[in-house]
């Protein structure tokens, strides 16, 4: 029996780590949630901050461990130092880093004429008026080091850039901010799966930016829709800045997930990662869709073990519609309608987040977080599937105590 490291625990990981034993694998999983519950569900669970590399390689080392991964957490320069201690499958460790530190990633990207938005670096907020005002308007702040769109603030004028800065900064161990071109068009999350030269497109999925103005400034995605409603020509313009920017960045071992926008110009890179994508897009929403589960070769590949290119092809084509549960901020008083809603026709997977119970925080929205669940459904038509999810998400009522928040 192999065994296999995984680094986190939380719901979305929890998944993984049950693919894993129905693999036939031991799973060692950590999480720094001593509550987390992939570590009950794990061979052996530990409490311990997975961002920690050297212990991380102390426990691959006491373990004996086969592989490492994570699945939906923002560390795949962790996991990459890790392998390559215990000299495991894995990414090179600096292919990792220049994916995940935002301003390494696009001077990568804009070097090797990859399409991307404008950027500049601001270490004051002086700097940041000159170099936004060199960008344009409207233009985007971004701290270099975070994920879930947390801190990734909207400017439109320069009357807003002091409060943007500072709020930017405040979300990074930085000293400053990346300024980016603010691109307007078509958006998309995608996923492929890369083993060597090889590159496998599992997945594109049209984000849902309808409450753009709602959370002004910050940029908060509600789910997304798949089929996309991208022609089959325009599918593959995407494909090929896609496979530019993976090939650019070096990634070639694992999952490369990826922001897309297509403006006047043609498909652009907001985002490409190396790591699978949160939010169930990957590990639910694809499945439904197209019967792809990217996770079973990730977790196979990350053991030494072959795969089965068959499964990283579509098996189906058929609606999958993801939407959030949100809520204003505050104290949740009561959360009414849960089994109601999963009761509706089509829907396929309703989660609510276990840190979101009676007289718990809502913190205000500023990024992708503060969501307290997730309805992922499906339909006859692409239509039926969007009203069965929003009815579903409709259903789930959140009573909040006062507007007190942090």
């Amino acid at each position: 029996m192999k065994t296999i490291l995984i680094l986190g625990a939380g719901i979305e990981q929890a998944i993984a780590i049950k693919l894993a034993k129905e693999k036939g694998l031991k799973v060692v999983a950590v999480d720094g949630n001593p509550k987390a519950p992939g570590l009950k569900i794990a061979d052996v669970g530990i409490n311990a901050d997975i961002k920690d590399v050297e212990a991380m390689i102390k426990i691959g080392k006491k373990y004996k461990v086969d592989g490492v991964m994570t699945h939906a957490v923002e560390i795949p320069q962790v996991v990459a130092k890790v392998a390559k201690a215990l000299n495991l499958p894995g990414l090179d460790p600096e292919v990792a880093e220049r994916a995940t530190n935002k301003l390494k990633r696009i001077k990568c990207l804009t070097k090797h004429g990859v399409p991307c938005p404008r950027f500049e670096t601001a270490k004051t907020v002086e700097e940041a008026k000159r170099k936004a005002e060199k960008i344009g308007f409207p233009c985007v702040f971004k701290p270099i080091d975070n994920a879930g769109a947390r801190g990734v603030i909207k400017v439109r004028n320069k009357d807003e850039i002091e409060r943007a800065y500072k709020e930017a900064i405040s979300f990074s161990k930085f000293n400053f901010v990346l300024i980016e071109e603010y691109l307007e068009g078509h958006e998309l999350s995608t996923e492929a799966f890369v083993i060597g030269d090889e590159i496998y497109h599992t997945s594109f999925d049209d984000r849902n930016y309808k409450n753009k103005e709602k959370y002004f400034p910050y940029f908060v995605e509600d789910g997304g829709d798949l089929p996309t409603e991208l022609s089959e020509q325009e599918i593959n313009k995407v494909k090929v800045v896609i496979e530019k920017a993976i090939k650019a960045l070096g990634i070639n071992f694992g999952a490369a997930k990826g922001d897309i926008v297509i403006d006047e110009e043609g498909p652009k890179i907001l985002e490409m990662a190396a790591r699978t994508s949160g939010g169930f897009f990957c590990s639910v929403q694809t499945p439904v869709h197209n019967g792809i589960q990217i996770l079973n070769p990730l977790i196979s590949i990350s053991v030494g073990n072959k795969i089965d290119r068959n499964d990283l092809r579509p098996r189906y084509s058929k609606p999958s519609i993801e939407r959030y549960i949100m809520s204003k901020p505050g104290i949740i008083k009561s959360i009414t309608g849960i089994e109601e809603a999963a009761k509706v026709p089509g829907i396929v997977f309703l989660k609510m987040f276990d840190e979101y119970k009676k007289n718990s925080l809502i913190p205000k929205t500023v990024g992708n977080i503060s969501k307290i669940g997730v309805i992922i459904g499906t339909g006859k038509t692409k239509e039926i599937a969007i009203k069965n999810t929003e009815r579903a998400v409709a259903m789930v009522k959140v009573e909040i105590i006062g507007d007190t928040y942090v």
